[in-house]
């Protein structure tokens, strides 16, 4: 073989291997943008679910015993005959850059006859506090919940967002934000209830619930509806969610 074919050959292998390493190097930089979008994903989904918090608000209701007499004779001397107790439930998350919990208004609204006492939060790392009745601030249709540096600590909140007032999510955020609303319903089970009989899946939805949005928490549920909640023009109603609007979300985090 003379030096004309061992040069054309030397130059095919350069030519080969650098087409390869340029493929490899297209490849890697398509995967590596993707593996990084994922693990920001992951540590999202991570923090979010660190956030959440169970908030538990015990209520008490004295028992005289004229709540059971109607006709009093003279001379009559009312007595406490017992107090009653009650615990509600609700969830919220800890709002980024404050040391509160979020959840609906209506967590913290006194059933009849009753007054809050206590209230207790359970984080996701399984720490739990204990305050008054004074660690509880409501502001329209959003309550919160004072807890100490020492309770939060190691956990990050979540931004709150400000949606436009007056504007749904559709409306602010298009329709993808529709897709995920849907998907956050049925992962929970909410699904009509044929489906759920015929499936055995189970709604798990509570109320306090939290709907995050572009890493931001944007809406709670304000109320738990037993099937999916579909709007009259076909897409998922937002009828059940409280949304974060602007000047809610700034007067609720800024309170002392």
């Amino acid at each position: 073989m003379n030096t004309t074919n061992y040069t054309k050959i030397f130059f095919s292998i350069l030519l080969g291997v650098g087409a390869c390493h340029s493929a490899w190097a297209q490849t890697s930089l398509q995967i590596e943008p993707a593996l990084s979008r994922a693990a920001l994903s992951a540590k999202r989904a991570y923090q979010q679910e660190q956030a959440v918090a169970v908030v538990s608000l015990d209520w008490e209701k004295p028992v005289y015993l004229s709540d059971k007499v109607h006709r009093r004779r003279p001379g009559f001397r009312d007595v406490l005959l017992k107090t009653d107790r009650q615990t509600t439930t609700c969830k919220g998350v800890l709002a980024a850059g404050t040391h509160r919990v979020v959840m609906p208004a209506s967590c913290a609204e006194a059933p009849d006859g009753f007054s809050l006492k206590t209230v207790r939060v359970q984080l996701a790392n399984g720490k739990q506090g204990r305050g008054s009745a004074r660690s509880v601030a409501i502001r329209g249709n959003f309550a919160s919940v004072l807890v100490s540096a020492q309770l939060t600590a190691g956990i990050k909140g979540v931004p709150v967002a400000a949606v436009p007032q007056g504007n749904s999510l559709y409306e602010t955020f298009g329709h993808e934000v529709q897709q995920e609303l849907l998907q956050f319903f049925v992962e929970r089970g909410v699904v009509s209830p044929r489906a759920s009989r015929l499936t055995g899946v189970k709604n798990t939805l509570q109320k306090g619930e939290p709907f995050f949005y572009q890493g931001q928490l944007v809406a709670l549920v304000e109320k738990v509806p037993s099937r999916l909640p579909v709007s009259f023009w076909g897409g998922v109603s937002e009828d059940s969610l409280l949304v974060f609007h602007a000047g809610t979300r700034e007067e609720l985090l800024t309170q002392k």
